[in-house]
């Protein structure tokens, strides 16, 4: 008879040793791409920080280091981009507080000022106008109170008072002149920290950092511990169930060679 038959093997230590494999493949596939770097603008180089508390992987470290001039360079952009920044901080802090309001102008001195101006300079034109209007009517000999010097009066009147209205008019003019001044002043002061606050923004850039050119990616295959193993163990079995079947086929043969010669023996 032949021996035992295989013994199939541990499914729990065949799982163990392919995912020892599998993690033993990554690990060196990680190692295969950390693959360093150097340029004129500096280097790229990787280091294992430690190994995962959980899973036991190892963990890397991926430092960068600029060439001096660069570093330099980089510094500066920094520092320029700080003050940047704190510009930015007290811009912020000088915006107003509160919402614009132009409701403080008044212009009533204007329009008063520009009506007395006016008024000045035609006082003497109406004082030379009723002299000469007295002495016209007195040369024609026309009596006051009458028809014709009342209307004559009146007409001088309308014009006086004709001249009074465009002069009011003038001055509401120049007050709305100074009025309209007055409020893009005091809007440019209002806007003006937010100009200076959009000036600091449109100055404000990330700072930059050089680009390393890509590494092509390496990988391996990892190797198929548990197919490996169980296709063994078939393979076993394959022979021992052959070994079985020929075993038990050269029996049966014996056992009819037997048969026979009892069978011709006894009753031949």
């Amino acid at each position: 008879m032949c021996g035992s038959a295989p013994k199939s093997p541990d499914p729990y230590k065949v799982s163990e040793a392919d995912a020892q494999s599998k993690q033993q493949t990554a690990a060196y596939n990680a190692t295969l791409n950390r693959v360093g770097q150097s340029s004129p603008f500096g280097s790229v180089n990787w280091s294992q920080s430690g190994t995962d508390p959980t899973t036991g992987a190892p963990m890397w470290n991926q430092s960068t280091t600029l060439s001096p001039q660069l570093q330099a360079l980089f510094d500066k952009q920094v520092s320029s981009q700080g003050g940047i920044s704190d510009a930015i901080g007290g811009a912020i802090g000088r915006l107003p507080s509160s919402p614009f309001d132009a409701s403080g102008i008044n212009t009533d001195n204007i329009r008063d000022a520009s009506y007395s101006r006016q008024v000045t300079q035609l006082t003497p034109q109406f004082e030379e106008g009723a002299r000469n209007l007295t002495g016209m009517l007195s040369d024609r000999g026309i009596p006051i109170g009458s028809e014709i010097y009342n209307n004559e009066q009146n007409r001088y009147d309308t014009a006086k008072n004709t001249a009074l209205t465009q002069a009011s008019r003038q001055a509401e003019l120049d007050a709305g002149t100074e009025q309209s001044r007055q409020f893009g002043q005091m809007m440019s002061e209002y806007n003006l920290p937010y100009q200076n606050l959009s000036s600091l923004m449109g100055n404000s850039q990330a700072v930059g950092n050089p680009q390393f050119s890509g590494v092509p990616q390496s990988s391996a295959a990892p190797t198929d511990v548990s197919g490996n193993i169980w296709n063994a163990y078939k393979s076993d079995m394959d022979s021992y169930n052959q070994n079985q079947s020929n075993t038990w086929g050269g029996l049966l043969g014996l056992g009819k060679l037997g048969l026979g010669a009892y069978t011709g023996g006894v009753f031949g």
